[in-house]
C-alpha cells in the first residue's frame, strides 16, 4: 500500500497550490526509488485552477521544479475548479492529485510521453458532490474519455490497494468514451 500524505483539511487553495504540494511533490521526487531508470527524462505537468496555473517539472525522476505560471506543452495539464479543489482538500479527497506524482517510473513516463488525448475523471464523495478533474495528455483533446468512480475507489486505486482493471471488471469504475484511449491509460495508475 502506498503511503502517500495526509494534508491537512484546513489548507487554502492557494497555500496547497504554492506550497504544500510542491514541497511534496519535492519530497516523492527526492525519495523515489526508481529515479535511476528515469535518468535523462523530464516530465511536465501543469495544474489549472480557474484561471491560475502550476507548473511542474521532475528531471532524472528525482528533482522538483515549481513554478507559479505555465509551462510549454506540458505532458500532462489538469483542470478543475477552486470550489472542488477546496472541498477536496476539506473532505481528504487528493489521492487523485497526489498519487499521479507518486512512483514515478519508466512506464508512467512512457505513457506521459506518447498518450495523446484527454479523460474526465468524476470523483463522486460520500454526501454526493462529484469532483471533476480533466486531464490532457500532450495538448490533445482527442480521444476523450470519462471515467466515473467513488472518491473511496479513487483513494485505493492511488494507494495500489487495487488497479483500473479490477475497479473496471467489478463495476466500480465506468468508462465512458473512447475505450482503446483510456486502456491505454493503465500505467498512470499503476
Amino acid at each position: 500500500m502506498a503511503q502517500l500524505p495526509k494534508i491537512p483539511a484546513d489548507t487554502a487553495v492557494g497555500d496547497f497550490l504554492t506550497s504544500v504540494l510542491p514541497k511534496v511533490s519535492a519530497e516523492m521526487a527526492a525519495s523515489n526509488p526508481t529515479s535511476a531508470e528515469l535518468a535523462g527524462s523530464s516530465i511536465t505537468m501543469v495544474i489549472n485552477v480557474d484561471s491560475e496555473s502550476y507548473g511542474y517539472t521532475v528531471t532524472d525522476g528525482s528533482k522538483l521544479d515549481f513554478t507559479v505560471g505555465e509551462i510549454e506543452n506540458p505532458m500532462i495539464r489538469i483542470k478543475l475548479s477552486k470550489d472542488d479543489l477546496d472541498k477536496m482538500i476539506k473532505t481528504d479527497n487528493l489521492d487523485m492529485l497526489i498519487g499521479l506524482q507518486h512512483g514515478l517510473n519508466r512506464a508512467k513516463y512512457n505513457a506521459l510521453k506518447s498518450l495523446k488525448g484527454s479523460f474526465l475523471s468524476e470523483i463522486a464523495h460520500s454526501d454526493g458532490h462529484v469532483f471533476k478533474i480533466d486531464a490532457t495528455l500532450n495538448n490533445a483533446a482527442q480521444p476523450r474519455s470519462t471515467f466515473r468512480m467513488s472518491a473511496a475507489d479513487t483513494s485505493a486505486l492511488m494507494r495500489k490497494e487495487t488497479n483500473p482493471v479490477n475497479l473496471f471488471m467489478s463495476g466500480a469504475m465506468k468508462i465512458e468514451g473512447d475505450m482503446a484511449f483510456a486502456m491505454a491509460t493503465q500505467p498512470l495508475f499503476t
